[in-house]
């Protein structure tokens, strides 16, 4: 069993363990020019999403970029989500399509109820499938952020109105503090 430091150590190689069964099981083999790290995903906010691959034609050096959510902490989920992510890099599947279907179905994933094969996970021969990679790797190397502890920077400006029109504008509170502006109907503003 190895031990990593770092996240990225582990999910480089778990790519490299993970080649073997593209090129066995899957309809091609995963893309040469691989990055892998945890991070992030663009639509994590709207969607989510747990994992993302960047199609290589996005990387200024011609890579694959995949992310893995850094909310996941468990090796065996983050290693069906790294599985789902490197599906993409081969020919014919980076959108959701047969290609891709073929491919996560031999790979032990299983489409959700609700999001079809968007959003995988592991199916009923993933553990003896993968059993041997995921001791060999060891524990992943990470803890789960919670994002939800996370605050949002709110607005800095402060709204005024005018009573006597409905007017409203924004403003800093250095300016509200000096004093706040006339409205253009001639009344004064109000915080």
């Amino acid at each position: 069993m190895n031990t990593f430091s770092t996240r990225e150590e582990w999910l480089v190689a778990a790519v490299a363990e993970l080649r073997p069964q593209f090129d066995f099981f899957a309809a091609a083999p995963a893309a040469q020019r691989i990055r892998v790290s945890c991070g992030f995903p663009a639509s994590w906010k709207r969607s989510k999403a747990l994992g993302e691959c960047w199609v290589d034609k996005a990387s200024a050096d011609g890579t694959h970029e995949i992310l893995i959510a850094p909310t996941i902490e468990d090796a065996r989920e983050v290693l069906a989500i790294l599985i789902h992510e490197l599906i993409h890099t081969t020919p014919g599947s980076f959108n959701h399509g047969k290609t891709f279907q073929r491919s996560a179905d031999a790979l032990g994933l299983i489409p959700s109820a609700a999001k079809g094969y968007k959003a995988t996970s592991p199916g009923p021969q993933f553990d003896s499938m993968y059993a041997a990679i995921l001791s060999g790797l060891g524990p992943y190397p990470h803890a789960a952020l919670n994002a939800a502890t996370r605050k949002t920077q709110g607005t800095r400006l402060l709204k005024a109105f005018c009573p006597a029109c409905g007017y409203t504008v924004r403003l800093t509170a250095k300016w509200a503090n000096r004093g706040l502006p006339t409205c253009v109907c001639g009344s004064n503003f109000s915080m």
